[in-house]
């Protein structure tokens, strides 16, 4: 590799290590404000304790990142913007508004975080990097299981869930899809930047497809929340 094939690669895994610092802060605060409305809706004790700990995870995991951005030689934290620590409620209330973040941050979004995460632990192999990814795979199967297991309560508690979740859930699907799949990057990683944990972005685009059709749509259909076809046949 050469120096300046060095420089460009250790640039790029500072960035990447700081953008997932402030993706940890981020879904560390949304899941706080969504324990919030868990109880005033009055969610099962069992369900709001796991939010807890999935509030205390993604700030480990915070840390965690900051630690590997280090020991690449980042020395600073990127700066959070405070309106993209929240989401504004919703004027239908606190239920809709828990419904509308548990599809976005978990149905959707840790759903989809666990492959990714797991095709990140295949190339890992740098310490501070690897052990990070390997705590991060470790929680996000129960952060994923949290979101499935509240839509499920919050069905039971009130079956308009369904129709609003149908009304919502092509929109979160589509934010996520414009995050990981809208433009893949089929440039090659380095050797240094797989160590690191990084992913091109051609994997994300597959990681995503693969994980919306064979596992997403499969679960909202299950529940009854009808997906567009496009989403169903995991077509582009």
């Amino acid at each position: 590799m050469t120096e300046a094939r060095q420089g460009d690669s250790t640039t790029r895994i500072v960035v990447e290590w700081q953008r997932r610092v402030a993706a940890e802060y981020r879904s560390a605060a949304l899941t706080a404000q969504a324990v919030h409305w868990m109880i005033q809706v009055g969610v099962s004790h069992e369900l709001v304790h796991t939010g807890l700990r999935v509030v205390r995870d993604e700030l480990d995991h915070a840390e965690l990142s900051t630690d590997a951005m280090r020991s690449y030689g980042g020395d600073t934290s990127p700066a959070l913007a405070v309106d993209a620590l929240a989401l504004p409620p919703r004027a239908e209330g606190p239920l809709a508004s828990l419904v509308d973040t548990l599809l976005r941050n978990f149905c959707v979004g840790e759903t989809l975080a666990v492959p990714l995460f797991q095709a990140m632990w295949q190339g890992v192999t740098d310490e501070v990097a690897r052990a990070v990814v390997q705590r991060v795979l470790r929680d996000e199967a129960v952060h994923r299981q949290l979101g499935w297991d509240l839509l499920d309560e919050l069905i039971e508690l009130d079956p308009g869930v369904v129709r609003f979740a149908t009304g919502r859930v092509d929109d979160h699907l589509a934010s996520a899809e414009a995050s990981y799949a809208a433009s893949p990057d089929d440039a090659e990683l380095g050797p240094a930047e797989r160590a690191a944990g990084l992913l091109a972005g051609s994997e994300y685009h597959r990681i995503f497809w693969d994980t919306v059709r064979q596992d997403i749509a499969p679960r909202f259909d299950a529940r009854g929340v009808v997906l567009a076809d496009r989403w169903v046949r995991g077509t582009e």
